[in-house]
């Protein structure tokens, strides 16, 4: 399966609510940083999370956080092991009900099958903002 197969095969599991299929692509150092690496109290999709548990705690903590709304790949590109998408988004902030509305980029890496790598890119001041009601 290419790079790109898997990381598709990956978030189609994740917006089907196949968690544990998705985990099992996931390797066990595997990092995700939603949009920045470093954690802070007021965003709790901030940091860095290890391997697979870490990946059930960014999907987790998103569900917790953000009501799913418009989630639009607009390309893909991939070169051996590294796979970009990009696209728009607009998800609900739960706790304040106020949009969250982002262009977006992903970068992935897949070693030997599996998602070594996720990092996910969007405005972060603007979902902060939404945070914060």
């Amino acid at each position: 399966m290419s790079s790109a197969a898997v990381i598709n095969t990956f978030l189609g599991h994740i917006f089907t609510g196949r968690m544990d299929e998705a985990l099992a692509l996931v390797a066990p150092d595997a990092r995700f940083i939603p949009s920045r690496p470093e954690p802070t109290a007021a965003v709790p999709l901030f940091g860095t999370f290890v391997g697979p548990e870490g990946a059930r705690r960014v999907f987790t903590t998103f569900a917790e956080v953000l009501e799913p709304g418009r989630f639009e790949v607009e390309g893909t590109l991939e070169q051996g092991e590294l796979v970009t998408l990009f696209g728009q988004l607009e998800h609900m902030v739960r706790a304040t009900g106020k949009p969250f509305r982002s262009d977006w980029a992903m970068v992935c890496k897949v070693v030997d099958g599996k998602v070594a790598l996720y990092h996910f890119y969007e405005d972060t001041l603007a979902l902060g903002e939404a945070l914060a009601g």
